[in-house]
């Protein structure tokens, strides 16, 4: 990940976001770049409040935005932020006003809390989802239980130009927080699609090594000169078979207790998958840790 100069934080009040905010402020701090805090009133929100006031309060846009900046103060206050850090207050719809931020401070890093309103361990909500399919930028998910630095990180690696951004990303945050990081390949043995063709296993039992022995080779060469200090590293390479890419990632997350993951976006590649990878798509509605989700570089949002 190169180094960031803007980074977007989604604020919503909620103590989902107050850890995200708390991680969008490391990352400033890590990189001195700038950080925008922002805060999107719906639309819809506001026209239900017009509809039922009378026509002397119907005008409450304003009352709205000085009641959101006045909770900024005591939300912001604890976390120590700096004199009178500004917050960026739009009444949009929540999806359209939080990219437009990301647009307006070219942000190259959005961050958002994973639940929001919602309770824990319901996937990653709307707009999160949202976000990760069609930010122009990298997009950090962080959990309600990660306000601090991450301690195992899990760089998922598929061997496309995406995955050398996705292994730069994982291995600078490792270097920076002192975590172990697991480079990991989900894969299923082409002898089990296409079990109907020789050779197969029971043919010849020495497939099975000599594959995943290519397979591991393969992935070391691939990663290592993406990694920014590899040496200093020293990361743990995993081949994990699994029939299902998403739900491979999902089980050695849980396996490793990973506080965060890191994996690509496919980008479009095809209709079904015209914003993001079934693989990506897959992760996010089961994913127990953090999510930084990287796009290819020739992502449009």
């Amino acid at each position: 990940m190169d180094k960031l100069e803007s980074i977007v934080v989604g604020i919503d009040f909620t103590p989902s976001s107050a850890v995200a905010l708390r991680q969008a402020r490391r990352m400033a701090e890590w990189n001195r770049a700038r950080l925008h805090p922002v805060h999107i009133i719906d639309t819809l929100v506001v026209q239900d409040l017009q509809e039922v006031l009378t026509p002397y309060q119907r005008d409450i846009r304003e009352a709205l935005e000085a009641d959101a900046r006045a909770e900024w103060k005591k939300f912001a206050q604890p976390l120590d932020l700096g004199p009178g850090l500004p917050i960026d207050i739009r009444i949009d719809n929540r999806v359209h006003g939080i990219l437009d931020a990301v647009r307006r401070h070219r942000a190259d890093l959005l961050i958002l809390g994973a639940f929001g309103m919602q309770a824990p361990n319901l996937g990653m909500g709307t707009l999160a989802t949202a976000a990760v399919r069609r930010a122009p930028t990298k997009v950090l998910l962080v959990r309600d239980n990660q306000p601090g630095p991450f301690r195992t990180i899990v760089a998922c690696v598929d061997f496309s130009p995406t995955s050398l951004r996705v292994l730069e990303a994982a291995g600078r945050i490792a270097v920076q927080d002192g975590a172990a990081l697991h480079i990991l390949h989900v894969y299923s043995p082409p002898w089990e699609q296409l079990h109907y063709r020789s050779p197969t296993l029971e043919a010849d039992p020495g497939i099975a090594s000599g594959y995943r022995g290519a397979l591991e080779r393969r992935l070391r060469e691939f990663s290592i000169p993406a990694l920014p200090d590899p040496a200093y590293l020293k990361p743990s390479f995993i081949l994990h078979d699994h029939p299902s890419h998403g739900p491979g990632v999902v089980e050695y997350a849980r396996h490793t207790a990973a506080d965060l993951v890191v994996m690509g976006t496919r980008g479009r590649a095809n209709l079904r998958d015209f914003f993001m990878g079934s693989t990506a798509e897959r992760v996010l509605a089961s994913a127990p840790c953090s999510i930084l989700a990287i796009k290819p570089q020739d992502f449009e949002g």
